[in-house]
């Protein structure tokens, strides 16, 4: 049976106790690889929940066509240009800029926006098996990775560092070549057997998300809101967890309190403008004041 995420469960997962002299350098550095000319959009909001949950410093590694559009968004990002492709995604030519920015940071996003491309599929691959950070694997780097069964060996750089896979049930799918419908029959099952046979922590998202760990651990979320099922949230969830990831939490430690700050956002925006309409930015900044709270909660 999984355990319920309530502030009594965090009190046993304690976040960081930052010190009064503790710098940006201190609460972490997060490599952000997404974007697109069709989805600038998702590296954004991916980038700004990581700061706003107290991420020291964010990089952006986005094709070059919208990279300064990016960091005018979010000025307090670093933007890392990319070369791209004529359809406005990710060259394969990226791949060792991409390997320069892995020693300055402490984790990375791989994914939000990245669209689907030949080439982006193509560094995507060879990204995550060697990169040395621990790191969410979103989105298009989800339906990249897929394989034909949880059978088939797959190499995702587990050895290297943590992984943390965050799908839906439809790339959940996809990832592990099982219909929707016997996923959800059998969720819990299913998420144990991913994070055994890969070695990684998943969340498995939907109304009641889980979050499964390597060592059997699991975990389920039971707050949030409808009006959280709109476009852009699971980028900010990506987010979420990788800025937690970057100051230096433990992977399942780091998604489920992810999980659970990102629930209690959407349901503190739902409050304020109700579920119809409500759009992922809304309960993005409201983030810092829900981690606020929950720290004093949980905190002693």
């Amino acid at each position: 049976m999984p355990q319920t995420i309530t502030p009594e469960l965090l009190k046993t997962m304690p976040l960081p106790d930052w010190a009064a002299d503790a710098s940006k350098d201190d609460y972490g550095k997060l490599l952000i690889i997404a974007g697109s000319a069709r989805l600038p959009g998702a590296a954004i909001l991916a980038a700004r929940a990581a700061l706003r949950v107290g991420c020291g410093t964010v990089r952006v590694a986005a094709p070059k066509g919208v990279a300064s559009y990016i960091g005018v968004v979010v000025p307090e990002l670093m933007v890392l240009p990319m070369p791209e492709t004529e359809d406005g995604t990710m060259a394969r030519s990226a791949l060792e800029l991409l390997e320069r920015q892995y020693k300055p940071c402490d984790a990375a996003v791989i994914g939000p926006g990245l669209d689907n491309h030949d080439e982006v599929n193509e560094l995507i691959q060879q990204i995550v098996p060697k990169i040395p950070l621990p790191a969410v694997i979103d989105a298009q780097a989800l339906t990249t990775l897929a394989a034909p069964s949880l059978d088939t060996p797959v190499d995702y750089g587990t050895n290297q560092a943590a992984r943390i896979f965050t799908p839906h049930p439809g790339e959940m799918s996809t990832l592990i070549g099982r219909e929707v419908d016997e996923i959800e029959t059998d969720r819990e099952n299913t998420a144990l057997e991913f994070a055994r046979t890969r070695n990684a922590t998943l969340v498995l998202k939907g109304r009641e998300t889980l979050i499964a760990a390597p060592d059997g651990g699991l975990y389920r979320n039971t707050a949030g809101t409808r009006g959280m099922g709109t476009a852009g949230s699971g980028d900010v969830l990506a987010g979420v967890i990788g800025g937690l990831l970057a100051q230096g939490i433990e992977a399942t430690t780091a998604a489920v309190w992810g999980v659970h700050l990102h629930a209690l956002a959407g349901e503190a925006a739902a409050q304020d403008k109700g579920d119809d309409g409500m759009m992922a930015s809304d309960f993005l900044e409201l983030l810092p004041y829900v981690l606020r709270e929950l720290r004093s909660e949980t905190s002693g």
